[in-house]
This record gives structure tokens, C-alpha cells and sequence, in this order.
């Protein structure tokens, strides 16, 4: 038996196949949406079909079902939609305007700048504390440079000297012409 692609989503949202009963249901769902004038098997409006079938599937109460169905009507725009009085976005969009137009004062309290600046540097980590941190660490990398420079040293001379074993000139006279 082949399926409407509106049925699919039924089935789809339900996770099953839907039982007489259900189907009953499903197919007056669909009538009511074709009746407000909404093509339930065209798949460009397979979202709306699956969002009214998820409601279904989940016993979301008829009357918002009904409400989502015709806001789906309205958004589609094949229903006639009340006019929407602007009046009250308009004046308030002047107003905003209005303010941002005029000039904005700002007065800087200078005890509050210097409170918080002083609340800043009784932080634990203060100032001194970090500049001691800072020469520790520079202190600790020093130390380990010098120790590791301490500890290659052997093996670098060793090194060395075998490079010059071996790329220094030969003194010994050679015999054969």
C-alpha cells in the first residue's frame, strides 16, 4: 500500500505504523488542513505537515493543533490576515531616534575610579607579587639553560673532536705513485 508524502510524516513522527483509529485521526488532521486551504502532499510544506504531525504523535490538545494550522495558513499567505496596527512600533522607533540624536553626557566620578583602582591592587596577586613571580621564572629558565648547557657539554667536545679526527689532514707520506 503506498503513502501519501503527508502520511509518511505521520508515520515518521510516530515512529510506527499508526493503528486504525490513529488513522482516522491523521486523515481528518490532513482534511482540516486541506480545507483551510493547505496542500498537505506538496513537499515544500513538509516542515509545517511535520510540525503539526510531531503535535500529534506527542497528544498536543486539538485546539493548538487547530491554532498551529492556521498560523501556518496565515504564514503561507493564503489566507487573508487582519491588518497589524504599526502605530505604537512607529512611535516608539521616534523615540529611539530622538535619543540617539541628542547628546550624550558622561561625568566620570573620580573617588570611584580611584576606589576601584585601589580595590584592584589589594588583590592577592598584586603588582609586587607578579614581579616576583616574574624574576623567579626568569631565574628558574636561566638556572636550567645552564644546567642543561652543563650536562650536553661532555658529549658536545667529544663531538668535536671527532670531527676534526676526521676532516684534519693526513701528515703521513704516502707511498706509491
Amino acid at each position: 500500500m503506498a503513502y501519501s508524502n503527508s502520511e509518511q510524516v505521520f508515520m515518521d513522527a510516530l515512529g510506527r505504523l499508526p493503528a486504525e483509529d490513529e488513522w482516522k485521526e491523521i486523515h481528518s488532521l490532513l482534511g482540516i488542513l486541506q480545507r483551510a486551504g493547505f496542500e498537505v502532499d506538496d513537499p515544500t510544506n513538509a516542515p509545517h505537515v511535520t510540525l503539526f504531525a510531531w503535535g500529534w504523535a506527542r497528544s498536543t490538545p486539538r485546539a493548538d493543533v487547530l491554532a498551529a494550522v492556521k498560523a501556518a495558513v496565515l504564514e503561507s499567505g493564503k489566507a487573508d490576515a487582519a491588518p497589524v496596527d504599526l502605530a505604537p512600533v512607529l512611535l516608539e522607533l521616534r523615540l529611539l531616534r530622538d535619543a540617539a540624536a541628542r547628546p550624550l553626557a558622561v561625568k566620570v566620578d573620580e573617588a570611584v575610579v580611584s576606589e576601584a583602582v585601589t580595590r584592584a591592587l589589594r588583590e592577592p596577586i598584586s603588582l609586587a607579587s607578579m614581579a616576583i613571580l616574574g624574576l623567579f621564572i626568569v631565574g628558574a629558565l636561566f638556572v636550567g639553560s645552564w644546567w642543561g648547557k652543563r650536562q650536553l657539554e661532555p658529549t658536545v667536545q667529544m663531538q668535536q673532536q671527532m670531527i676534526q679526527k676526521l676532516t684534519a689532514p693526513d701528515h703521513a707520506p704516502r707511498s706509491g705513485r
